[in-house]
């Protein structure tokens, strides 16, 4: 008997460990992410669409060393090359949660990023989970729950519906998202 597995849903999850004094300096992440909340500097400008409440990031360094942190660690470890697309951040507050989603484009396919990675930049332990949902052939909308806190992400094929649970601290929840490609 031979078996071929013909399709499967990778999940990545983990805390970003660096070297000592090589840490991600989250707080730039985070202070970036709220001056494009407060300018209003979104993906999308119609209210209707997921990426309303996506607020765009400019590059910065901190940024930077992030994804060359993870780009790197999947080339070693995982044998696979990430092209960053597209960068954006979401501030959740106090019982507060996103809507459910994917980031592919349907009607653009070919241009549509592989993967989607989702960092906790300043995020309450315990306040909330990404919940990703998926089917399990006969067995459909199985949903897989990844408790969130600072510095903890999770990446998964840009394919798969997820959502932010509500975020029951009283704290401010800020996430990062970036979408990449694979070669």
């Amino acid at each position: 008997m031979r078996r071929k597995i013909l399709s499967e849903i990778d999940l990545y999850s983990g805390e970003i460990e660096t070297p000592k004094g090589f840490e991600i300096k989250r707080k730039e992440i985070k202070n970036s992410i709220i001056q494009s909340y407060i300018q209003q500097t979104r993906i999308s400008n119609n209210s209707k669409n997921h990426s309303y409440l996506d607020y765009k990031i400019p590059y910065s360094q901190p940024l930077g060393w992030l994804k060359d942190h993870m780009r790197d660690y999947f080339r070693v470890d995982y044998y696979k090359v990430l092209i960053a697309k597209l960068d954006w951040g979401n501030l959740y507050k106090p019982q507060e949660q996103s809507s459910l989603r994917n980031t592919i484009e349907l009607l653009n396919l070919k241009n549509s990023p592989d993967y989607t990675f989702i960092y906790g930049v300043d995020v309450e332990e315990n306040s909330c989970d990404i919940v990703m949902e998926y089917d399990d052939n006969r067995r459909t909308n199985k949903t897989w729950h990844v408790p969130m806190k600072n510095n903890f992400f999770v990446m998964f094929p840009s394919t798969q519906k997820y959502f932010i649970t509500l975020n029951q601290s009283k704290q401010l929840n800020v996430f990062l998202t970036s979408t990449y490609e694979v070669k």
